[in-house]
């Protein structure tokens, strides 16, 4: 059986240009069958506007067994969606001069260094790592299945990562586009480094804090996994929950809404704000959201540019686990959908037709 729940929130600050209440009522008639179609769990879905959260809504069930349903408290991962948020806190330490974008990314860290390679590692910045533009091999991430296995970020950039590979420069950096997961965790270490702060603490105290996050982490622990979906795989059999040494990567767990609230901080309030002002610059995050060199527009700082449905955001899969977040700048919007399995349609098909939906809409 599938059930559905819904969370409505400031009906009378919702602008006409947006009426929830619309993609409310056409994700009620569809968003079942989908599961249905795809034999998939669960889904989880948040609405954002300018400074507010327009609602949340989920159908299906967290766990297939017990028939719990997907609640505003439900935890997700969001795989490489975390390296977007790790991005918010990296750049705090640019906008306080800890840290150069342009400098060699190596004479920030103190516990490893980039190996030698026939290119050059001093042309390795933090700009290009976080564009994927650094020319560093290794790209996802497959976890743990068990908390005791995880290693050190240390450990793990040494190729302790459960055969996901030895991170090396193989390209010339700032040349092409190279999407390379192992950038993010030189990035981890790189905060903790700098900072003096374990990454987890840090990052709750510079970007989950400050907007509100109260459901985001990077440590998964008993209590975490009590309050998150039961994965499934792809073939809808349920599978363990995974652990990552390369938290900055790929180790996010969060709730539909704590990351509708990360989504709101790059749109802008009603006086034409960043509602992220608080923790960058706007110049900051211009930068951060601009398409850089060699991406064929597509790659901006960490966002990934959809210039079809003029919008930014990024995806993110792990086994058990798929998640979007779109944001739609030119009219203020965005969206976050939230998947307990790796059934990859269901996100898909939400996607287009949410994306319909705002098309059919007059703004």
């Amino acid at each position: 059986m599938l059930f559905a729940i819904f969370i409505y929130f400031n009906p009378i600050e919702a602008t006409e240009s947006f009426q929830f209440s619309k993609i409310k009522h056409e994700l009620d008639k569809k968003a079942a069958y989908v599961l249905q179609a795809h034999g998939a769990p669960g889904v989880a879905i948040a609405f954002i506007q300018g400074d507010k959260i327009l609602g949340f809504l989920s159908y299906g069930a967290a766990d297939i067994k017990t028939s719990a349903v997907i609640t505003k408290d439900t935890m997700f991962n969001v795989g490489s969606i975390s390296k977007v948020v790790t991005t918010w806190g990296v750049m705090q330490l640019v906008q306080n001069g800890q840290v150069d974008l342009d400098k060699p990314i190596n004479q920030y860290l103190k516990r490893w260094k980039l190996p030698r390679s026939h290119f050059n590692t001093n042309a390795v910045t933090l700009r290009n790592v976080l564009s994927h533009t650094s020319g560093l091999s290794l790209g996802p991430y497959v976890g743990w299945n068990t908390s005791k296995q995880v290693p050190t970020i240390v450990e793990s950039l040494k190729g302790h990562n459960n055969g996901a590979g030895t991170l090396k420069l193989i390209y010339k950096p700032g040349s092409r586009f190279s999407y390379s997961g192992g950038g993010y965790s030189i990035v981890q270490l790189l905060i903790e480094d700098v900072s003096g702060m374990g990454f987890e603490d840090y990052m709750q105290k510079k970007v989950f804090k400050p907007l509100g996050m109260i459901s985001s982490t990077f440590d998964v622990t008993n209590n975490v996994i009590k309050k998150s979906a039961i994965p499934y795989d792809e073939t809808g059999k349920q599978t363990s929950m995974l652990y990552f040494a390369e938290q900055a990567a790929a180790g996010l767990q969060t709730t539909a809404l704590d990351l509708a609230r990360f989504g709101l901080a790059t749109l802008k309030d009603s006086k034409g704000q960043y509602n992220g002002a608080h923790l960058l610059s706007s110049e900051l995050i211009e930068q951060m959201i601009t398409p850089v060199p060699h991406t064929k527009g597509r790659w901006s700082m960490s966002y990934i540019i959809d210039s079809e449905n003029e919008s930014l955001g990024f995806s993110g899969f792990n086994r058990g686990w798929i998640s979007l977040m779109r944001l739609i700048p030119e009219q203020n919007l965005g969206y976050v959908i939230l998947t307990n399995s790796s059934i990859n349609g269901v996100s898909n098909e939400i996607d287009n037709l949410i994306l319909r939906h705002i098309r059919q809409t007059e703004f």
